[in-house]
Formats: structure tokens, sequence, C-alpha cells
């Protein structure tokens, strides 16, 4: 074996271990999502189910509050059903294609977009007038 090939070798085992350790990193930041989502989750219910509260930050107080939201979202499901197609055909290329062809008009394929209601935290500064409201409510 000479030198070259050594070193190749060496360099590739550096960039498998870079490659294991991005996706180790890849898992960790997934399964910390999910503990944040939980996470907000509980502090949604508390706030629909008590009314806004006072949290801290660094030392600042904060108002959490819950806002009703709609998100639009696309059901590529029900497209890749009433096609007979798989939803990974179905990407901007293949649902132009649909058009192209003529297998769908662009006023049907507006019918699958729909709207979900969302709820979403919200966090801002208290003002004193807050404190006053939400802690003097407590007592």
């Amino acid at each position: 074996m000479n030198d070259f090939e050594v070193r190749t070798q060496i360099q590739d085992s550096k960039i498998n271990g870079l490659y294991q350790e991005v996706n180790e990193i890849k898992n960790k930041r997934s399964q910390l999502k999910d503990t944040q989502d939980q996470k907000t989750e509980k502090i949604i219910s508390h706030v629909l189910k008590h009314g806004n509260v006072i949290a801290y930050k660094n030392n600042e107080p904060y108002v959490l509050t819950v806002k009703n939201q709609k998100s639009r979202k696309f059901d590529k499901a029900q497209l890749s059903h009433d096609m007979n197609m798989t939803q990974s055909e179905l990407d901007l290329v293949g649902i132009a294609e649909l058009v192209e062809d003529g297998k769908i008009t662009a006023e049907k394929l507006g019918s699958y977009w729909y709207e979900e209601p969302k709820q979403v935290l919200r966090a801002r500064k208290a003002k004193p007038k807050d404190l006053e409201i939400i802690l003097g409510s407590r007592s």
C-alpha cells in the first residue's frame, strides 16, 4: 500500500466519522423538537384552561397567550388517491405535468387546498398593567 492510498483511507474514515456525527445531531434535534412540542402543548392547554400566564425569561416577565390561527395545507394524499399515483410522484414537476397533460385543471387543483385551525403559543413582554391584572386575579 502506498502513501496516497493510506492518506485516502484516513480521509475517508474522517469523513465517515463526520457523517455519523451529523446523523446523531439530526436525531437529537428531532428528539428535542418532539420534547419542545409536547411541552408547548402542555402550556397551551394550561393557558386555555386557566387564562393568560406570567412566565419569566432572563428575569423579565412575559405574558403567555394562545392565538388561534389557520394554516393553509395541500391535501396531497387525496390528490394521489384521486389520480392513482403515489405521493412521491406528486412533487411540483409531477403536479405540473398533470395540469399540462390535461388530467386535472388548475381550478380543480385548487380544491385540494384547505385551511386547518391551530393554536399557537405567543409570548410578549409583560407591562405593569398585565402583572397587576394576571397576578392580582390569582390572589
